[in-house]
């Protein structure tokens, strides 16, 4: 995982959690490593671990067993909020950039029918 400054580390750390889990590399039930190892591997602050770990609880994705350690959980539901969550932040960055770029909707239809029949 590599860190970068355009946003908030805790938000990257959900987000590569999202994509091991979409690419089957993170599987239900797995352990994740502790709050404070997870801080020394990525050289943060173990707070800033904390928070990307209960944003995650909030979400569903990962369960804490007794303040001790933390398991992901995945389910269909799991995979179709986060599936559903990256394709709607590549949709708005796509259709942003054809209006950028002055394509209208027909323009922007034409090219998805031709990419998607490739």
């Amino acid at each position: 995982m590599e860190l970068h400054k355009k946003e908030p580390v805790y938000i990257q750390i959900c987000r590569y959690m999202k994509q091991r889990i979409l690419m089957n590399e993170i599987k239900d039930h797995e352990e994740l490593p502790s709050r404070r190892e997870l801080a020394t591997q990525l050289s943060i602050n173990p707070n800033t671990v904390q928070k990307a770990y209960k944003m995650l609880e909030e979400e569903g994705i990962i369960r804490t067993i007794s303040n001790v350690k933390s398991v992901i959980v995945v389910n269909d539901e799991i995979i179709n909020q986060i599936r559903n969550e990256f394709v709607e932040s590549d949709i708005k960055e796509f259709i942003q950039n054809c209006k950028n770029s002055g394509m209208n909707f027909q323009q922007v239809i034409a090219l998805l029918t031709k990419y998607w029949e490739d």
